[in-house]
């Protein structure tokens, strides 16, 4: 899925073309913000996850907002409101692009379109409730016990003393 940041000053768009976007003023960033001297050197950046984009803030001055709600870590969807200090972007993504594109009252598309749509259930069909079987637990797996403090005798537990063993280890 490929998605963009549109400013919403106007100019080009900037493709995320990468799964990690770090966005900042300093000219190593992938996208380098140097039209705000508000923006940090480091300010924030955006990771795709699948079909997901996160945005996160590296611990900047002036902050990342989405939707003029100020935020450390947010999950972007297509529309959203992107501010990286003062400067502002659209988040869009070719998925949302085909979605507001659509007329309201067409369908949207099936995913596959090989698999024949279920019969709708109408007052004609009766609806079946299949039991489900439940989960099976593997053989060699070993369970996890509990125990209270009169099963456990005081010759089972052992502490071990670290200590001697740590190199730079100071004790108090």
């Amino acid at each position: 899925m490929v998605a963009s940041l549109i400013p919403m000053e106007g100019g080009s768009p900037i493709n995320l073309d990468k799964p990690i976007m770090v966005i900042g003023r300093n000219q190593d960033c992938d996208i380098s913000l140097q039209v705000s001297s508000k923006i940090s050197r480091r300010h924030c950046c955006i990771v795709q996850c699948g079909d997901r984009h996160l945005i996160r803030d590296l611990g900047s001055m002036n902050g990342v907002r989405v939707n003029d709600q100020r935020v450390i870590e947010s999950e972007l969807t297509p529309g959203d409101e992107v501010s990286v200090a003062d400067v502002r972007f659209t988040f869009q993504t070719d998925a949302g692009r085909k979605l507001r594109n659509r007329p309201a009252f067409e369908k949207p598309p099936v995913e596959n379109s090989a698999d024949p749509a279920p019969p709708a259930v109408g007052d004609d069909m009766p609806v079946v409730i299949a039991p489900v079987d439940p989960p099976v637990e593997p053989e060699d797996e070993q369970l996890s016990h509990t125990y209270s403090d009169d099963q456990i005798l005081a010759s089972d537990v052992r502490l071990k003393d670290d200590s001697e063993s740590e190199a730079g280890f100071v004790r108090v």
